[in-house]
């Protein structure tokens, strides 16, 4: 007599044995993280402070336990604090990056009384004499967190489809027209504001960001908030590569663990596929 457990028994064998038969996907190999920032000093990294004759003369980063500390209690500077920035001296191109950031309290004219202000730069242009080269922001600003500002290049923001931004690809009938950026202290920007509020305004945050080919994916807390699309440099080429640079605007930011991978054709052709 066949009973219920036997039954039971028989269709979970079966069962595996399909499973064991059919072919799994296997997931892409995924490339190693390495640190962008080690924690101990800024080798591989330089120093622009504007109004400064030598690189950080006042002491605007620090380094405390392997974490970078901008505008904390060692800046000796006046009390009207100039905008500066760290950046790699290497290029990088189709990758994803991760780090944390918290605010400190310590806020600087001209902005003691308007938000806290950071902001993570990519693409950027090889000048080291400027605090803002051709490149494009990831902003780090209180309630502003993923907007994308784009600094002397363009590219089209991915439309919210079903209450998120567009991501991976750009839809074919979408609009291939870029805004007109506006022009601003001898600079061109276009300003893309980001869907959702995912910022912790105490505590760490995570951030994420996504660049490959022409495209770039900005994520704030684990949640995509802005997404770009046939992003091109100021003479309509392309752009998908460039140095990498943290910013300190007039207020106390804190930043940890910045990594970055590789992302081989491999894992982008699965981000593509949607996997």
């Amino acid at each position: 007599m066949l009973s219920r457990r036997n039954c039971l028994h028989s269709s979970l064998a079966i069962g595996c044995a399909a499973l064991l038969k059919s072919p799994l996907r296997a997931a892409p190999p995924v490339s190693p993280w390495r640190n962008l920032f080690n924690g101990r000093n800024l080798d591989g990294w330089s120093v622009f402070q504007q109004g400064e004759n030598s690189p950080d003369q006042h002491g605007a980063v620090a380094i405390e336990q392997g974490i970078l500390h901008f505008l904390g209690p060692r800046y000796a500077g006046p009390d009207t604090a100039t905008f500066g920035h760290i950046a790699t001296l290497e290029t990088h191109g189709n990758y994803h990056l991760r780090l944390e950031y918290r605010w400190g309290e310590r806020r600087f004219a001209p902005r003691t009384l308007q938000r806290r202000n950071s902001g993570l730069l990519y693409h950027m242009a090889p000048e080291r004499d400027r605090l803002f080269p051709d490149c494009v922001e990831f902003q780090i600003e209180e309630d502003d967190v993923g907007d994308a500002i784009m600094v002397n290049t363009k590219a089209l923001q991915g439309p919210l489809l079903g209450g998120t931004p567009l991501w991976p690809k750009y839809l074919p009938f979408l609009p291939r027209t870029y805004e007109e950026p506006t022009q601003a202290g001898g600079i061109a920007r276009q300003w893309f504001r980001h869907a959702g509020a995912y910022e912790r305004l105490d505590g760490w945050n995570t951030l994420d960001l996504y660049a490959f080919g022409d495209q770039a994916a900005h994520l704030v807390n684990g949640r995509i908030v802005n997404t770009l699309f046939g992003m091109i440099a100021r003479d309509g080429a392309p752009l998908g590569k460039g140095r990498i640079a943290l910013e300190f605007e007039a207020a106390e930011v804190f930043f940890r663990n910045i990594a970055i991978r590789d992302l081989t054709p491999t894992e982008i052709a699965a981000i593509m596929a949607g996997q």
